[in-house]
């Protein structure tokens, strides 16, 4: 690892550090959250996980990381995957300032902005500046990897977590076995973090109901469990021979559409020409599953069509 994939990992570690703790005080501080353009939705869908994946993927890596301590030679494929983890952390701080960017231009929530507002607003340029500087310098730091080396097989995360693990415990039969069932492991962690999410806001909020919680639960679910299998597919934390089929891409489409269609549901509802409004958890519920249903039928008969050409 040479000195500008260095710099580019730094670089995006600080940014991460950053934007989690502007994202954490925005949305947690009400005094602050009151006067947010981005505090409803569909802004605030995006920042309600971004806040949760950003440390979460920095973290990950950020402990893979630590087998490129003392400066000497690296695989190829473990610097590839690093950048490939860094590039995904910077993408969702930009998507992230790009929505409440949005938010902000459009004027949503103007009834309740007041002088905080502006602080808010301006918050936004040192992340929205990050980010273009570590999307540079991630580019430079990927084109400096030789080709050959980011097309050679290799390892992956799992391996290097073994090779971690190995001074106090030999994980090579688990880090097997979760290859082998990468999907349903990325289920399990996906509902145990949905879980965790919706108790932490039932403990600061109260009790939000089962209707509402079995909602919420749902959409935490969904969103975690789609960004899982990105990230097996963008970061190859599983490689396998097999290469995944289109199964895999339906359940991707669907898991995706429940939190997009939550987050965009006063758009949704009358746009399909249903009366009233999404005024209680059963009809959100409902909307969530037609159009999860619907996505992942249409990411699956795209996925067909190509293997069969």
């Amino acid at each position: 690892m040479n000195g500008t994939q260095r710099r580019a990992l730094w670089g995006a570690l600080a940014l991460a550090l950053a934007f989690t703790g502007f994202a954490y005080v925005t949305t947690q501080a009400r005094t602050l959250r009151a006067a947010s353009p981005w505090q409803a939705d569909p802004y605030d869908a995006v920042v309600s996980f971004t806040l949760f994946l950003v440390p979460a993927l920095t973290a990950v890596t950020t402990v893979r990381a630590l087998l490129c301590r003392g400066g000497g030679p690296q695989p190829g494929y473990r610097v590839d995957q690093l950048l490939r983890a860094a590039r995904l952390g910077v993408a969702l701080v930009a998507a992230t300032v790009a929505t409440d960017a949005t938010a902000a231009a459009l004027r949503a929530e103007r009834e309740l902005w007041d002088g905080r507002t502006a602080w808010l607003i301006a918050a936004l340029l040192p992340l929205a500046a990050g980010a273009g500087r570590c999307l540079v310098l991630l580019r430079r730091a990927g084109r400096e990897l030789p080709p050959e080396e980011r097309r050679r097989p290799g390892g992956d995360w799992l391996d290097d977590l073994a090779q971690l693990a190995a001074p106090l415990a030999d994980l090579g039969a688990a880090t097997r076995f979760l290859r082998r069932h990468i999907v349903a492991a990325a289920a399990g962690l996906s509902l145990l973090a949905g879980a965790l999410v919706v108790a932490g806001q039932a403990g600061g909020e109260g009790w939000p109901g089962r209707q509402l919680a079995l909602a919420e639960l749902t959409v935490f679910f969904s969103g975690f469990f789609a960004f899982c299998l990105l990230c097996d597919a963008l970061l190859r934390i599983a490689v396998t021979p097999r290469r995944p089929g289109a199964g895999r891409a339906a359940a991707f489409a669907a898991a995706l559409a429940v939190p997009v269609s939550g987050g965009l549901r006063d758009t949704l509802w009358p746009l399909a020409g249903l009366p009233g409004e999404v005024d209680s958890p059963a009809r959100l519920m409902a909307l969530m599953a037609v159009c999860a249903l619907l996505a992942g039928t249409a990411a699956l008969v795209v996925v067909r069509v190509r293997e069969a050409r």
